[in-house]
């Protein structure tokens, strides 16, 4: 959101056309109230509310309609004690979707599994099996 709102600014101070503005403004607010409904509320069919790691590296993600989907974690990926990003690629997509996971969202168990398997699996070694979904039930 913090972003959302450097960039409004940022396209406030800019000389452009008054409408220009207005337009680009109104797209950048549209973009916020999607990403905040999709990664921040999770209420979007295809929002992932789950995840389950494989011993083989491979991930599934259970979608907020039920659909359950394979991808594999990017090495691009980010993990932290406070803060885990999750990029997963999926199978005939071109775009990748991301997971934030926060240490609260979690057990601390559960946090710190999956910081080891993603640890692992980004540095190429032998993955342990861990699940994980947004309660930090197994």
């Amino acid at each position: 959101m913090a972003g959302h709102l450097a960039a409004g600014v940022c396209l406030w101070v800019v000389p452009l056309a008054l409408w220009l503005r207005i337009l680009l403004l109104s797209a950048l607010v549209l973009n916020m109230l999607y990403v905040l409904r999709h990664q921040a509320g999770h209420a979007w069919p295809f929002s992932i509310t789950a995840l389950q790691f494989e011993r083989d590296g491979l991930v599934l993600a259970e979608c907020r309609n039920g659909q359950i989907l394979e991808a594999t974690v990017l090495a691009s990926s980010f993990v932290a004690p406070y803060l885990s990003i999750i990029l997963l690629k999926f199978p005939g997509v071109w775009f990748t979707r991301s997971v934030v996971l926060l240490p609260d969202m979690l057990t601390t168990e559960m946090f710190r599994r999956t910081r080891v398997w993603l640890k692992w699996r980004l540095g190429r070694g032998a993955v342990p099996e861990a699940s994980v979904d947004w309660t930090g039930q197994l």
